[in-house]
């Protein structure tokens, strides 16, 4: 019950965070949301819907935290745009009140290396920094009559340089949301809040606090068109970028295999997209987000999950790889 009591104080505390616009702009540790699953990835985040026991399932939507017994899960990423990125997660069975859920603990950390500092001219300087970023959560998920309720704290931790002013940047988050009980295997519906938190400590001493963190309100939903064949299907709206629209499939190639594709525009490239259609004068707009698509595959033997994924940047900016190892036992 206490457990219960921290989260509803949380997301009571943070929900500002997200509708308040004082910093608008100023968002702060972006990196958080860049720390997925390569399941998740290969769907581009549109499977928030879709039930799964895959780990990075609940981190985009806590409601989505199922499975029995101990869980554990290893996922690492590398690139041309990312290095050093990974997820570790452990989970088990959770009573409170004779409510029977589940609890999963997540550790992330990106390692960008050595960064030269450069000065206000652009220069070298024979000075380095070693950044390091890294967050810690707990995600707890109860089934209700007509709904399943989840949620998750986060604490972040980011160090970006070791100059004498500097210090360790620091913020609290909070994601909450709800999968509704259909009671059918072939439709599902979702909604979430992810992020919402703020700054607690800035990166300089006495330097400005309190920034929002990237937050987002989203729907999801899927629709499973035949045994093998499932699409997916998400809408999300970030606090300081413009609403976007995802779209993933899943297919069951065999019964260990599975192969998944996924992408995401900014809605407002899409109307444009479809007016340019009919108006030879509409400008086809340009790709809205960091990467072009993705696409993956997963095998499973016994209790054990091997994923992977591919992503390939837009404007020729490279790929990035993803791959993970789960099981329950």
């Amino acid at each position: 019950m206490r457990i219960a009591t921290l989260y509803l104080l949380l997301f009571f505390v943070f929900s500002h965070a997200y509708f308040g616009k004082e910093n608008e702009a100023l968002a702060v540790f972006g990196w958080a949301t860049l720390l997925q699953s390569p399941r998740t990835v290969a769907f581009e985040g549109a499977g928030s819907a879709f039930p799964s026991q895959d780990f990075g399932a609940a981190l985009m939507n806590p409601a989505l935290l199922q499975g029995e017994g101990f869980g554990a899960g290893l996922s690492w990423q590398s690139g041309d745009l990312v290095n050093n990125q990974g997820i570790a997660v452990f989970s088990h069975s959770l009573s409170i009140g004779g409510i029977e859920g589940r609890m999963q603990h997540t550790y992330g950390v990106v390692d960008n290396g050595e960064v030269w500092h450069h000065d206000e001219h652009g220069e070298p300087e024979n000075i380095a920094s070693y950044p390091i970023a890294q967050y810690y959560a707990i995600t707890a998920a109860f089934p209700l009559k007509h709904f399943k309720f989840g949620i998750t704290g986060r604490y972040l931790w980011d160090r970006l340089a070791e100059t004498p002013i500097s210090q360790v940047g620091m913020g609290l988050a909070m994601d909450w949301g709800l999968l509704w009980n259909s009671g059918s295997a072939r439709y599902g519906f979702a909604l979430m809040g992810r992020h919402l938190g703020r700054q607690v400590r800035p990166y300089i001493k006495g330097g400005v606090n309190g920034y929002a963190l990237a937050s987002e309100l989203a729907a999801s939903a899927f629709w499973r068109s035949n045994q093998n064949l499932t699409w997916l299907f998400e809408c999300s709206a970030p606090r300081y970028s413009p609403a976007t629209g995802k779209l993933g499939l899943e297919y069951r190639f065999a019964e260990p295999v599975l192969i998944r594709a996924g992408m995401q525009r900014e809605l407002i490239d899409v109307a444009r997209f479809a007016r340019s259609i009919f108006d030879s004068s509409e400008n086809a707009p340009k790709a809205g987000y960091y990467r072009l698509f993705s696409a993956g595959a997963g095998y499973r033997l016994w209790n054990l999950i091997l994923d992977y994924s591919y992503s390939m940047l837009i404007e020729g900016q490279g790929n990035e790889h993803r791959v993970a190892l789960s099981g329950s036992f």
